[in-house]
């Protein structure tokens, strides 16, 4: 029994710490600096740490750890790197949610979280709400002029000029009429309005 107390009575080095939690011994010190891990100071001026409130850290962790889940989420309107930071806040806001990752490229969404404080539907209808799980609808280019087209109002064309002063280059233009909207789809981003100009003329 006093065997036992003195094991957890005494003090550590930094590197016993580090390899208790498996870090290395510079994160144990920035640890310590951030006053996230107690520590005390010998004669000498070494930095020890108690062994009971460091085992009590290392259960902590390990039960943490047990209780966290992870849910992927497949995302088909994330195409940008915009959204992806949209998504992280969107997700971080939650309570539980430990981390998050997220690919444009992929078009996935990958959690980590407590479920004791969120659940995965949570997490999903959140992402549904901001519209990335909707598939993208983008206008379909016609191989024909809209005026040789079948149907002149649902045709999209593209007009190709090729210019001398570019040398070669091909530049493409496109008469788009305002619609009130953005012209691609994109969750999270909305057009912008001027509150003070709509109100003077209110």
């Amino acid at each position: 029994m006093k065997e036992a107390r003195a094991q957890t009575d005494r003090l550590l080095t930094r590197s016993e710490v580090a390899e208790m939690f498996q870090v290395s011994p510079s994160t144990v010190t920035r640890w310590a600096e951030a006053g996230k891990l107690p520590m005390v100071k010998t004669l000498g001026g070494h930095r020890r740490y108690e062994a009971n409130i460091v085992l009590k850290l290392v259960e902590q962790l390990t039960e943490e750890v047990r209780t966290v889940e992870k849910t992927t989420i497949n995302a088909p309107a994330m195409y940008g790197d915009h959204h992806v930071q949209e998504v992280r806040q969107i997700l971080t806001q939650l309570p539980g949610v430990e981390s998050v990752y997220a690919s444009s490229c992929f078009r996935t969404v990958e959690v980590d979280f407590n479920p004791a404080a969120v659940s995965a539907d949570i997490i999903k209808t959140k992402l549904e709400e901001a519209g990335y799980l909707e598939g993208l609808t983008v206008p379909e280019e016609t191989p024909a002029a809209p005026a040789h087209a079948e149907n002149k109002e649902k045709s999209y064309f593209r007009h190709t000029a090729a210019y001398e002063q570019t040398n070669q280059v091909v530049g493409f233009e496109q008469d788009v009429k305002f619609a009130g909207r953005p012209l691609w789809p994109c969750p999270g981003i909305g057009v912008v309005k001027n509150t003070e100009l709509e109100e003077a003329h209110a």
